[in-house]
């Protein structure tokens, strides 16, 4: 995915509602109650729950409680930080959005009271980590690669990638909420089933591995991932994105119609290590959003998705629906190869008798009304 300009960056970091410094703003109820029907209609604080019932420990700040702390932190500040989600809800609801998330109607007063209402949500969030962890490790120091190798590979085995599926269902519910009202409300209605899928960086505050010292990175799973046409890569990990796109026929854009309206959503979140699983991520997705029985058109994707064998990402996006449009390098265009006799030409299949002018048109930029011409 290519950079956003400096300019739009800048606009985005004004458009986001800021908490004044040195002053205690209060939220709104109306925003805290908006992230909260968000929250509880993906069922994710009911099912945070289920897992939890029956662990030991003192339970601390509940997983609602948690994850709208972070939610609001992430809405204010652009940041999903501890610190800033415990400010928020100590120091910034009103009392009415207090009693919904089962905050003390007053603020801590003393150091001593901070210090323990802090370490509450410090351990709500850390009881819940520790659920969807399958290989729990120290976070307070960077480990040695050895030691670390053990544990990210346990990502790898079958009980990681159990977890690591579950964490995708989790956090695909909370993407979905959006998506799913808009469908009840018919804001869909006008939407032909056009998705684009592509794959941004998401950098990490942590260092990478040390090859001087022989220690890994307290992120253990991330990696580097490079943007297309960028040799600087950036540490962390890679978001695959699903965005409803818009589009308009060819006989629509000749005759100078505008694009029908709705919004572009986006349908779908992954996260996960650069270059691993960048296909299968994204046929994830589009099966999460299948079973909303929302209409199918074309899946655009750009080269790192080109580049997926055709088990991991066109053949099973092709069975849920989706025409493709990918993006290939000229030298790669025109035959590429063939199946069961029809010749594959640009990522579609054609005819074994196609005249060798259709073929060299192929592997220009044409519309394919020049290239049906061509017969």
């Amino acid at each position: 995915m290519r950079a956003r300009p400096e300019a739009d960056q800048l606009a985005a970091r004004h458009a986001r509602p800021r908490l004044r410094p040195g002053r205690l703003t209060e939220i709104p109820d109306s925003k805290v109650g908006q992230l909260l029907t968000i929250l509880d209609r993906s069922g994710l604080p009911q099912q945070l729950e289920d897992m939890l019932r029956g662990r030991p420990g003192p339970p601390g700040v509940r997983p609602r409680t948690v994850l709208a702390g972070l939610m609001l932190a992430v809405y204010y500040t652009g940041r999903a930080t501890v610190s800033d989600a415990w400010q928020i809800l100590h120091f910034r609801l009103q009392p009415a959005a207090r009693a919904w998330l089962g905050i003390p109607e007053l603020p801590p007063s003393t150091a001593r009271a901070c210090i323990a209402a802090s370490r509450r949500l410090y351990r709500g969030l850390d009881r819940v980590t520790t659920a969807l962890d399958p290989a729990r490790c120290d976070r307070r120091r960077r480990l040695d690669q050895a030691e670390a190798d053990i544990h990210s590979a346990v990502w790898e085995e079958a009980v990681g990638r159990t977890a690591a599926n579950r964490l995708q269902r989790l956090a695909n519910d909370l993407v979905l909420v959006p998506v799913r009202l808009a469908q009840q409300r018919g804001y869909l209605r006008h939407w032909a089933g056009d998705v684009g899928v592509d794959a941004t960086s998401i950098p990490v505050l942590a260092d990478p591995d040390s090859d001087r010292s022989g220690t890994a990175s307290v992120e253990i799973t991330a990696g580097w991932h490079f943007s297309g046409g960028s040799d600087k890569g950036i540490f962390g990990y890679s978001a695959s994105l699903l965005v409803a796109a818009h589009s308009r026929t060819g006989e629509g854009a000749a005759k100078g119609r505008r694009a029908p309206s709705y919004p572009q959503l986006c349908l779908g979140l992954s996260l996960d290590t650069p270059t691993v699983r960048t296909g299968e991520n994204a046929v994830t997705l589009l099966k999460h959003l299948a079973e909303l029985r929302l209409p199918t058109g074309t899946c655009a994707a750009d080269r790192a998705y080109t580049g997926c064998s055709p088990e991991n990402f066109q053949i099973p996006v092709r069975r849920l629906g989706y025409r493709l449009a990918l993006d290939y390098k000229a030298a790669d265009r025109g035959i590429q190869g063939s199946w069961q006799g029809a010749v594959l030409i640009d990522g579609s299949l054609a005819c074994p008798h196609i005249p060798n002018l259709a073929v060299s048109l192929g592997a220009g930029p044409i519309s394919v009304r020049q290239r049906e011409s061509a017969f």
